[in-house]
This record gives C-alpha cells, structure tokens and sequence, in this order.
C-alpha cells in the first residue's frame, strides 16, 4: 500500500474530502493527460494518470492511496496539493517523407499529348445496326473530329448518356426494333431536359424519314433526318445539316451563354 510520497518518502496525509477531489479531478481528465499533486514536503510533483496510477510507476500504487485510510493534519496536506492538468509526453513524430517527382517518361512518348487530345474532341454516340449505315456514319463524324462510341444496348446507350456529355447523337429508328415510337432511347432523349438537350445534335436515319427535311425533324424532336437510301452521302447531309443549325439556332445559343445559361 503507498502511502507516502514516491520522491522524499514523506507519508500523504489525505482525507476522505480530500480524496474524493482527486477522484472527481482525474474523471475529467481527456486521453494523454496527467493530475499534478505536489508533495508537502519536498515539493516535488506526483503524477497521477487518469485510472489512478502514478505516471511511470503502474496503476496499482496510487490506487493505494486513493483507496488507503488517512488520517491527520488535513490542512497541511491540503496545502501540498496542486491540481494542474498538463499533456504525456507525446513520441517524436517524424514528417511524412516528400513525394517522389513526376515521371516524365511521357516527353518522349508523347502518350499524355495523345490522351489529352481524345479527351478534348467532341464525342457522337451512334447507335445503328446497318453495318454499311454505321460506316458512312462514323467516316462523316470522324472527318469532323468527332469521337465515335459505339452501344450494343439501349440501356448501355442511356447509362452513358447520363454520365457522358455527348454532342452528336445518331439513332437509326430500328436499332430497338420495328417503330421509332417504341425506343426507349428516342423517349429519353424526347424527355431530356433543355439544359442538355440544346447542346446535343441529334440525327434520325430511317427508311421512313425525308432527307434533310426540316419539318419532319422538327417533328420528331431531331435536329436532322437522313432516309437510308442517302446514307452514302451522309458526309455532305451531315455538313449542310450541322450549318443550317449553326445558322438557325447559333445567335440563340450564344445569346444564353451570355446570360450564363448552360
């Protein structure tokens, strides 16, 4: 049992008071924290842990004492005692050590210029089952600098779109069957808010369309028909058709954008 001070051996003379203020002092101490008391006699200070234990010296000695039977001249250690709350020790901690410097491998191979340049074209989802269709296609968009992707699906094709920005779109009215009313794709695209919407170029190819007939893109919420039978000169439909747009709609577009309209 310690009852006395680990410094100069003098015996702690503390009452029950006196005890139960230490015990409520170490409950509100915070993680890493000590209780200081300072001894009668020599002054020197003992350190108390939260759990009760003198700092360095284990648990089981200072809960000796707070536990103990004391008896004696209470002012006269209540004179020694000094609550003060101060931080352990904390271990060095060493700064983390510097990032390494950037590989510059790609100077020579020029591998970042190139993912840099893909990233930036403007990007045509084209959805057509016609291989021949598809290939006129993908020549027009390619010879504009579009960056074709290709779907399998409707569902692949609208999971893109909602987290892809594409500003061409091409549907041939059969890619989900037999009637453009039933795709799923058309519908969406119908239902595409205006602040995305304006932005896309969207392109119908079908038997039943009339080529570059505005009324009947218009109709269809398109911007441009293409009958299947005029696929071969689609490159051309698709320059005449993209600079009507640009001509109707260009002046308009820009207008929002002064406004801060997106």
């Amino acid at each position: 049992m310690l009852a006395q001070c680990p410094h100069c051996q003098q015996s702690l003379m503390l009452s029950e008071a006196q005890l139960e203020k230490i015990k409520a002092a170490l409950a509100t101490l915070s993680v890493g924290r000590t209780l200081k008391i300072g001894c009668p006699k020599c002054k020197q200070p003992i350190e108390l842990n939260s759990d009760g234990s003198v700092s360095g010296q284990g648990a089981s000695a200072l809960k000796d004492v707070l536990y103990a039977e004391h008896t004696g001249n209470e002012d006269q250690a209540a004179a020694g005692i000094v609550a003060a709350v101060q931080k352990r020790p904390q271990p060095v901690r060493l700064p983390p050590a510097a990032p390494k410097p950037p590989d510059l491998g790609w100077l020579n191979s020029g591998v970042y210029n190139e993912k840099e340049a893909i990233e930036n074209v403007p990007h045509a989802l084209i959805m057509i089952g016609d291989e021949d269709i598809n290939t006129q296609v993908t020549m027009a968009f390619g010879e504009m600098g579009y960056q074709p992707t290709y779907v399998q699906s409707a569902e692949e094709a609208i999971d893109k779109m909602q987290f892809m920005n594409f500003e061409a779109v091409v549907l041939h009215s059969r890619f989900e069957g037999e009637a453009l009313e039933s795709s799923t794709v058309h519908k969406y695209l119908q239902e595409m808010g205006m602040a995305r919407r304006r932005y896309i170029f969207y392109v119908l190819v079908g038997p039943e369309f009339r080529t570059l007939y505005d009324l009947e893109a218009l109709a269809n919420s398109a911007n441009l028909v293409v009958n299947d039978s005029d696929a071969g000169h689609f490159p051309i439909i698709l320059k005449r058709g993209m600079n009507d747009y640009n001509d109707l709609f260009g002046p308009y577009l820009e207008a929002l954008g002064n406004y801060g309209v997106k």
